[in-house]
Order: C-alpha cells, then sequence, then structure tokens
C-alpha cells in the first residue's frame, strides 16, 4: 500500500534521510518558490536570514540546491526532489566502504554480545529489520500480521516485505488459528511467502523469527522491546519448534477452500 505524505510529513521524513530541520524547511521552500533569491525563499521558510544562509549552503554541499546568477544577484534554485536518492546513494557506498574498515575493531574486542535487548519502538524497529539480514536467504516466522500491525502500523510493514522480496529471501510463516484469516499476507510464489495457520486454540502474543543463527522476539504493544539471541544451539532449536508446528499447521489455500 503506498503511503500517501500529508504536507506536514514532508519535513519530518526529510529528516530521516539526513537533512536537518532548518535544512528540509528550507529545500521545500526552495521547491515552492522555485529559482529565487535567499531572501524570499528564507521567508517561505520562515527562517532568519542566518539560519537561512547556513542551511542554504548545507544543501549546496549535499547537491539538492545549485545558484544562478541574475545580474549582480543570487539566485538559489532547489533540484529535483529525486536528487534524495542520489544522496542516499552515496552515503550507502560510503557505508559500505566505512563498515569492513570499521568490523576491523569490532574483531578485536574479546567479548561479543549473544544477547541484545532493543527498548522502545525505536528498538522494536531495529530488531524487526534485522530480520532482513539473514545469510541464507531464508525466514522462519510465527506470528500475528494483526498484532504487528497494532505496533509499527500496516504502511510499515507493507515496505518491509517489499524490501524482503526486493532481497530475494523467502518466508515461511505461521499465523494463529485465532485470525483464521488467510487473506492476512496469504502463500504467494511471488512475495516469496508460504503461509500456514496454526491449530485451533494456539496464538501468539509475541511475534519470533529464526534465520541464520538468530532468534529475534518481538514483545506485545504492551511491552515494546525487541530481543535478539546470537546462538547456534538456540537458533537450531527453534527451528526445530517451528518445523514441528508447521508440520501440525493447516496451509492457507486449504483453509481457504473450506471457508
Amino acid at each position: 500500500m503506498k503511503k500517501v505524505y500529508k504536507s506536514g510529513d514532508f519535513e519530518e521524513s526529510l529528516q530521516k534521510y539526513g537533512l536537518t530541520h532548518k535544512q528540509s524547511r528550507l529545500y521545500i521552500a526552495a521547491l515552492k518558490t522555485g529559482p529565487a533569491p535567499l531572501q524570499k525563499v528564507a521567508a517561505q521558510a520562515k527562517l532568519g536570514r542566518t539560519n537561512a544562509y547556513d542551511a542554504i549552503h548545507a544543501l549546496i554541499a549535499k547537491g539538492l540546491v545549485s545558484i544562478s546568477m541574475d545580474g549582480k544577484r543570487h539566485i538559489y534554485v532547489a533540484q529535483p526532489p529525486k536528487m534524495l536518492k542520489k544522496l542516499l546513494r552515496e552515503q550507502e557506498i560510503e557505508l559500505d566502504e566505512l563498515i569492513p574498515q570499521l568490523e576491523v575493531f569490532n574483531g578485536r574486542t574479546e567479548f561479543k554480545p549473544k544477547i541484545l535487548f532493543y527498548p522502545g519502538i525505536e528498538g522494536y524497529k531495529t530488531a524487526y529489520e534485522d530480520s532482513l539480514t539473514t545469510p541464507d536467504k531464508q525466514l522462519f516466522g510465527i506470528f500475528s500480521a494483526k498484532a504487528t500491525w497494532e505496533v509499527l502500523g500496516r504502511d510499515y510493514v507493507d515496505r518491509a516485505v517489499e524490501k524482503r522480496v526486493k532481497k530475494g529471501i523467502h518466508l515461511r510463516v505461521i499465523h494463529p488459528s485465532v485470525s483464521r484469516s488467510p487473506g492476512t499476507y496469504p502463500s504467494s510464489a511471488g512475495n516469496l511467502r508460504d503461509m500456514r495457520i496454526s491449530p485451533d486454540g494456539m496464538d501468539f502474543a509475541t511475534t519470533t523469527f529464526v534465520y541464520g543463527n538468530k532468534v529475534m522476539i518481538l514483545s506485545s504493544k504492551a511491552e515494546m522491546f525487541g530481543l535478539i539471541i546470537e546462538s547456534v544451539d538456540i537458533a537450531a532449536a527453534h527451528r526445530n519448534y517451528f518445523e514441528a508446528l508447521w508440520q501440525i499447521s493447516t496451509p492457507d489455500r486449504e483453509l481457504k477452500s473450506q471457508l
């Protein structure tokens, strides 16, 4: 489901991608005014000249604003929004170069955490998205999609599904019998998903993913935390639990034919 942004969402969204509050306001203002002197753009953004001057030059450095001349006046021109994707690609390239060098330091530490606790909504999201790092492109899940929507929202989960498919990660998932809803992210070859419904009487207050050597657990909305356990033995045990439950669960296509 495509998210429709409201006017007030733009600044907040741009800040997630590396722009400050003032830079976000000024870039949106520059888009609205078109080519214009700084005074006009600053007025549209409701920023003072000093703040606007610093922000506009930061945007120029990022390649999101350019300068042209009108006589002796500087005219500032917002670059097309698609330039934001170029900025993200450049950041990704920098990270690709930085991460292997940082890993050298990580490898020197004697203690490597095996249990990671992530509190709050941001921690919940961090743990959830770690499931998309599975090295063998296999993901095993036991959860209620509706319970996950309650915490993250349907749009967020839909986008995570798109990321998973884009990465070529196949999901086998067991949904609780209480939902009895084969239409909730059903089995789909195109979406790399096989779904089954657990036996009657089973419900899942938490979300569990098993991938690689990790077990990731997401709490209910009331408790709000994510937990990742990295252990060969524990991951293998949870895979066995999953397979046992998978064998006694009903393929959603069979359930749909019964409805």
